[in-house]
């Protein structure tokens, strides 16, 4: 499964990377991000990888994101696994004014086991996510409201 979803959000680029970077906002913007720890490299530098513990719709769920490139102010791309999923994303920062800042993030999915049923059954269900998780992101920079966290 390949979609690509994007955003205008209304600062400067900086500041939004400096959101984007922050591991202790990623609970402010991520919905369901209950803690993330590093478990191997150096936090934030292509090749570390951080352990994500997320819950969503009700269901736990343990991943590893992986950095995979890192070509800041205008690339971000990730790695991540967990449980019958693995997904790789690359997201592009565009300024497009001083104070306007395109977010858009190419998403690559592939299951295996009860994931690959409901991708079937279920498949906006990734997109939705993926556009959710956008709007918070925006929501939490400009205003500086934060996302609920059940």
């Amino acid at each position: 499964m390949k979609y690509t979803t994007e955003i205008i959000i209304d600062k400067p680029r900086e500041d939004i990377l400096k959101v984007f970077e922050d591991p202790d906002l990623l609970p402010h913007w991520q919905r369901g991000l209950k803690r993330s720890r590093v478990i191997s490299g150096k936090g934030g530098e292509v090749g570390s990888k951080r352990k994500l513990y997320i819950t969503i719709e009700g269901q736990s769920i343990k991943m590893t994101e992986t950095i995979i490139k890192k070509n800041l102010p205008e690339e971000w791309h990730g790695k991540y696994t967990s449980k019958g999923m693995e997904s790789l994303q690359k997201n592009y920062f565009e300024a497009l004014s001083e104070n306007k800042t395109r977010w858009t993030s190419y998403s690559e999915f592939e299951f295996t086991g009860f994931m690959k049923l409901i991708s079937k059954l279920l498949p906006d269900l990734f997109k939705k996510r993926s556009v959710m998780v956008q709007q918070d992101f925006k929501v939490f920079v400009e205003d500086g409201k934060r996302v609920k966290t059940n």
